[in-house]
């Protein structure tokens, strides 16, 4: 009989694509965001990135909430 511990190694690979391309959604929400905030700021000419440090922490939490719920999605 076959032991029903051993993933099929299908499964394996279609593990590794799935969390790729979550870490790519991840760096493409975070760069996304910062540069828009680095066009907001470079709009406003302003002497101090703000915008841009709060565009990219808002990346991170975007980011990472998608991330979570994919990974607990079934």
């Amino acid at each position: 009989m076959e032991n029903p511990k051993e993933e099929n190694p299908g499964k394996k690979i279609n593990n590794a694509i799935k969390y790729s391309a979550i870490g790519f959604q991840m760096f493409a929400t975070i760069a996304l965001l910062t540069f828009i905030g680095y066009k907001i700021d470079q709009h406003r000419q302003s002497k101090t990135n703000l915008i841009t440090a709060m565009f990219a922490l808002a990346g991170v939490g975007i980011a990472l909430y998608q991330a979570i719920r994919q990974v607990t999605r079934k």
